[in-house]
């Protein structure tokens, strides 16, 4: 009996100890999120990508992303889905929804949406699309988590729960991803400080993700809407800018 006592205490003890290394979604944090619905998948992974306003000023994300997890979960199937949301759930005196849409045109151009939404959002629209995903079960630490309880599939994406992401928002933030292809999504934010439809806000575009499995690791990183000035400097040659600073120094 001490025994069998024992073995249960190190259990209670390990299932705590993984509770414990979950973190509950933190408002205005972008989640990336892969799910498997199709091919049976038995889990989801989700990559807590940290705060929103450190995301959108661009960089390389591939350290937060495991090959590794996402191959579990795409197992023998050929594609999956993929996606990013994040948000505020009605904090005063605001509330705010971020959420990806598959970006067809306009590649490598950050300056261009490659995606369309013209729809605009209200404060309850984005305080219930956030609320929506207040318990997914993700992770604190880099790399993200493997979600056997599918709370992306169940969270996000079903328009048929009546309380999933897409239900409220009227938006699937998920296009399909496979291995040896490159995803692009944009990502859109909408903001509303004020109550009822008269103050519905639209969406503003702030650049996009690029997914790319063509190597032999993957590649995730953002690309953000230059700021105003740098689109034009971007594209001026290394001889021009040689040419230009030794100009400006002579000058001065």
């Amino acid at each position: 009996m001490k025994k069998l006592s024992s073995a249960a205490l190190l259990i209670m003890g390990a299932i705590l100890a993984s509770q414990t290394a979950r973190a509950q979604f933190i408002s205005d944090n972008l989640y990336m999120g892969f799910e498997n619905q199709a091919g049976s998948g038995t889990a989801d992974y989700i990559v807590n990508l940290g705060a929103a306003s450190g995301i959108i000023a661009g960089g390389d994300l591939s350290s937060d992303f495991s090959l590794a997890d996402f191959d579990s979960v795409l197992g023998a199937s050929s594609s999956m889905f993929a996606g990013v949301v994040g948000g505020n759930a009605g904090a005063n005196p605001t509330s705010d929804m971020y959420l990806t849409q598959l970006r067809t045109s306009n590649i490598g151009d950050a300056s261009v949406a490659g995606s369309t939404l013209n729809l605009t959002s209200t404060r309850s629209v984005d305080t219930q699309s956030v609320n929506a995903l207040s318990t997914l079960n993700v992770s604190s630490s880099v790399g993200g988590t493997l979600d056997s309880t599918l709370s992306w599939e169940n969270d996000v994406e079903p328009v048929n729960t009546g309380s999933s992401f897409l239900s409220e928002s009227g938006l699937n933030p998920d296009s399909a991803i496979g291995t040896g292809s490159v995803l692009y999504e944009d990502l859109w934010y909408t903001t509303d400080s004020q109550q009822g439809t008269a103050h519905a806000q639209p969406f503003t575009y702030l650049g996009y993700f690029t997914i790319d499995f063509t190597g032999e690791s993957a590649d995730v990183t953002f690309s953000p809407v230059p700021e105003p000035g740098t689109a034009m400097i971007a594209g001026i040659s290394g001889l021009s800018l040689v040419f230009l600073r030794r100009r400006f120094n002579k000058n001065v």
